[in-house]
């Protein structure tokens, strides 16, 4: 019983790890500990820096799964809704932006999805022109520019891109989907954090569900500013 006491004890010490890195790295950040002995899951041991020590019986080996990198993402859409994919993560080698996606319409109607693709001081709506899209840029004195632009040149150019989406329609739901080409990532909205920690042959996992909605949805009124 005191083992089982101890592991959910380190099993939260792991997930406060966790929450620690992403406050300081931004919501976006995905980290990973994996659940064998390594340099980083022996952190808590009474030999952290020596792995050779790591006493399985009474060490405790902990891990966590930031799991909020994803190439697959599927959402419903409620009437008169929007929805906010930030569209890279970020990891201990710096921001990985996406260059490349397909978005897929499940079931709904393609005429009620209104969608922009958001960066720091420009920003594109959709239009159906060979990929073309209307943008939408700031320029002196708070003067807007509009120019159009291939979506993948916009993506390429530009990082911290988020793609609002918005279910026009009044009754109707929309499903959508969205995948990513060449071996590239985002961030999920709504994730989860598996956590865990074991001494011997006693382990206890928690799950942590992460939901960055509410400060997602604060962007959505950039579009309609200016």
């Amino acid at each position: 019983m005191w083992f089982n006491i101890k592991a959910y004890a380190w099993a939260e010490a792991s997930q406060e790890l966790a929450l620690l890195k992403i406050k300081k790295n931004w919501y976006g950040y995905y980290d990973k500990i994996d659940n064998n002995i390594n340099n980083k899951s022996i952190i808590l041991s009474n030999n952290p820096l020596d792995i050779g020590l790591f006493n399985k019986n009474k060490d405790v080996l902990i891990s966590y799964d930031i799991a909020s990198k994803t190439d697959d993402y599927k959402w419903v859409l409620s009437p008169l809704w929007y929805d906010i994919i930030p569209l890279f993560y970020i990891d201990n080698t710096g921001e990985h932006k996406i260059n490349n996606y397909s978005l897929t319409l499940i079931s709904g109607n393609w005429n009620n999805l209104i969608w922009n693709i958001v960066w720091k001081n420009s920003w594109i709506s959709w239009k159906w022109i060979n990929s073309i899209w209307v943008m939408k840029k700031i320029i002196l004195n708070n003067e807007l520019e509009y120019t159009e632009v291939n979506i993948t040149d916009f993506l390429s150019n530009s990082d911290s891109n988020y793609l609002i989406l918005f279910n026009a329609s009044s009754s109707d739901n929309i499903n959508y989907k969205i995948n990513t080409n060449n071996w590239s990532y985002f961030t999920k909205p709504k994730s989860n954090i598996i956590t865990s920690a074991q001494i011997a042959q006693y382990k206890q996992n928690l799950d942590t569900f992460l939901n960055n909605t509410k400060f997602l949805d604060r962007q959505k009124y950039v579009i309609y500013s200016n």
